[in-house]
């Protein structure tokens, strides 16, 4: 398949080049081991940048310690030195990566935050920043490579209305390998045009940073015995091939798989060695905040793959 040949209707949109790019580092980490002293979710930002004097990236540690904080009625003026030299701690640690990337040409700035939610300020800045994606670390708990999501990356998935990248610690291969995971039969009351935008994201990041772009569509059979035999499947794949007619795709890259969609991804994840997953993430109710859909919860969990979100307009 040919970059850049990837949707097959004349005048299609597609997402906008990403340019701005707001990456959340979290300054308390010790990054002087890392390649080249830093952190992935940075090195992974840069992937993004072709043109360096187009580009800019802003950098956002958030800090917040409730000891230091207002809720504290004895704050005293000992406890507001302290908040600054921590927030000055986290700054110093953003700058010296600030100052390596600029000697190198990129257009780079920091910023450090005292907020309380995090996620509010992140939010907040993205959105003043004008930000085209953004970009956060999620870290493994212990030995079993596990990453469960902070309150803040939930919050982020529930709340940001950018397209978010979650990003964990595999490194990402050359070509980068990326699946797009639709579901044309709507399940669960997803909008008409979220797979549509799934795959003009996804098409966007495979033409900037070159990827070997597959689309899966999962449906598991087994869950209505009833049916006759092969309707099931006969429904999916005539849904499928409707959706990608739009689409320039070879067929080795276009998956119909019989499972659950989260083992489907999981499993499938592994056979390709894909490094990021581009998935829609949508609002269920006004209960708990707006949860997003259950596929999407379990994999963001569960999968050890970076995971690119987008969602449909308000």
């Amino acid at each position: 398949m040919e970059k850049g040949n990837i949707l097959k209707q004349e005048g299609a949109a597609q997402m906008k080049k990403i340019e701005r790019i707001m990456v959340v580092i979290d300054a308390n980490e010790d990054y002087s081991n890392a390649p080249d002293g830093l952190p992935i979710e940075l090195r992974k930002a840069l992937r993004f940048i072709k043109d360096k004097q187009a580009a800019e990236i802003k950098l956002l540690s958030v800090g917040y310690e409730k000891y230091l904080s207002h809720s504290f009625r004895d704050l005293t003026s000992d406890h507001h030195t302290l908040r600054k030299e921590y927030c000055d701690r986290l700054a110093e640690g953003m700058q010296g990566m600030v100052d390596q990337l600029s000697q190198q040409g990129y257009t780079i700035s920091s910023e450090v935050r005292w907020a309380h939610p995090r996620y509010e300020a992140i939010v907040k800045e993205a959105l003043e920043f004008k930000a085209d994606l953004l970009i956060q670390h999620c870290r493994a708990y212990g030995k079993i490579e596990h990453h469960h999501l902070t309150n803040d990356s939930w919050q982020l998935v529930r709340h940001c209305p950018l397209p978010l990248l979650l990003v964990k610690d595999g490194e990402w291969s050359d070509p980068v390998v990326m699946m797009a995971a639709v579901d044309p039969m709507h399940s669960h009351s997803k909008p008409l045009n979220l797979d549509s935008l799934i795959i003009d994201a996804a098409s966007s990041v495979s033409e900037q940073i070159g990827c070997d772009f597959h689309v899966v569509h999962a449906y598991a059979e087994a869950a209505r015995p009833f049916a006759p035999a092969g309707i099931i499947k006969a429904e999916h794949s005539a849904a499928f091939d409707e959706l990608m007619s739009d689409y320039n795709f070879d067929k080795d890259k276009l998956h119909l798989i019989d499972e659950t969609p989260v083992y489907a991804l999981q499993q499938y994840s592994k056979k390709l060695n894909s490094n990021i997953i581009v998935m829609g993430a949508v609002s269920r109710s006004r209960f708990a905040e707006a949860l997003i859909g259950s596929t999407a919860e379990e994999v963001l969990d569960y999968v050890r793959t970076d995971i690119l979100l987008v969602k449909p307009s308000a």
